[in-house]
């Protein structure tokens, strides 16, 4: 018995939309507290990697060290690193956490060099 291809009519299409943001996420962005969190971000992404002094812009990142549950650290409790410490280089804090805070030590401690540094601005 010869088999033949599945044929389709046209382009797959899902049955429901798919959600690109939760509805709670939504209403949080969208709130005061949101906002300022947001606007924070965006000045900690401004200033210089942390760790080794890379130019702006960096990354935003939510620290992770000591921390006990999986909810995400707040949005203030952020520091900035460049790309290579962050996600993509052998060192990088996403790439192995233990690693990384035997190198540099807990990401927690760069909260206190980042707030003065905002400060300055």
């Amino acid at each position: 018995m010869k088999r033949t291809p599945l044929r389709r009519s046209g382009p797959l299409t899902a049955k429901t939309p798919i959600r690109q943001v939760s509805p709670k996420k939504a209403k949080h962005r969208a709130s005061q507290a949101g906002q300022a969190g947001a606007e924070h971000m965006l000045k900690v992404k401004a200033l210089p990697c942390c760790v080794c002094g890379a130019p702006p812009p960096s990354d935003a990142h939510h620290v992770i060290h000591d921390r006990f549950g999986s909810r995400k650290s707040s949005d203030f409790d952020t520091i900035p690193l460049c790309e290579a410490h962050h996600q993509d280089g052998p060192l990088a804090i996403h790439n192995g956490k233990q690693r990384w805070r035997e190198a540099y030590g807990p990401d927690h401690k760069y909260l206190d060099w980042t707030k003065k540094m905002l400060d300055k601005r």
